[in-house]
Formats: structure tokens, C-alpha cells, sequence
């Protein structure tokens, strides 16, 4: 993932990597957190937030939040290197994700427009 650099950040700053496809500030987006204890926190935005808050970056090094749901996992590592790298993992599957979403959307949008019902009712997904 050459195309996204992580700038320096800040105790208590962070930064986040692209969206879910048609989704914007949905909270779910890839994210590298340096806490204010010096760790790292690298997941989905919000779960990251929660963990911060709720002072997991003194117990534990991976953490769902809220439930057993894995895609709220949370990373606690202590060095930036790990963490940037886990945080380009992400932000690559993210990406990949997201052009699987573009182009059924792509698709649904052209059997619709040649009057497939399902198709047009299937865009209401995206």
C-alpha cells in the first residue's frame, strides 16, 4: 500500500483510511489511534474510541469491542511500525472491498437499465 501515508501522530491523535463504498463518517473506517499512554490502536474508528475511552491499551493486546462481532477488533501494539503496517493491511482489504462494491453496483445499475426489476430493487443497496 504505497498510495497512503501515515503522517506522524500525536499522543492522543489519529488517522483514518478510506470508507465503506457509498458510506462516509459511518465510524467503521480503518483507523491508527497513538494514545495517550504511548501505544498504538489500530481498527474500525469507533471501536478504537471505545477501547481508548475505556483504557484498554493497559490490558490487552487485540480487544473486540462490544460483543464478539470480529469486525470491531481492535489492535493494541506498542510499536508504530506494527501498527502502521496493520492499519495498511486494513486499509488494503477496505480498497479491495470497495471495487467488489463498485462493480456490483456497476452492474446492477446496467440490468436495470435494460429493465431488470431485481437490478433496480438491488440498487437500493448501494
Amino acid at each position: 500500500m504505497s498510495g497512503i501515508h501515515v503522517p506522524r501522530l500525536a499522543k492522543g491523535r489519529g488517522y483514518k483510511g478510506p470508507e465503506h463504498y457509498g458510506c462516509y463518517n459511518t465510524g467503521m473506517a480503518p483507523a491508527i489511534f497513538h494514545s495517550r499512554t504511548g501505544k498504538y490502536v489500530v481498527g474500525p474508528e469507533i471501536p478504537c474510541h471505545d477501547a481508548m475511552r475505556a483504557g484498554m491499551t493497559l490490558f490487552a493486546k487485540v480487544r473486540i469491542v462490544n460483543g464478539t462481532d470480529p469486525r470491531r477488533k481492535v489492535w493494541i501494539l506498542k510499536s508504530r511500525k506494527t501498527a502502521v503496517s496493520k492499519f495498511l493491511v486494513l486499509c488494503g482489504a477496505q480498497i479491495i472491498e470497495n471495487e467488489k462494491q463498485r462493480q456490483a453496483h456497476k452492474a446492477a445499475a446496467q440490468a436495470a437499465a435494460t429493465g431488470d426489476l431485481a437490478a433496480a430493487l438491488a440498487l437500493g443497496d448501494f
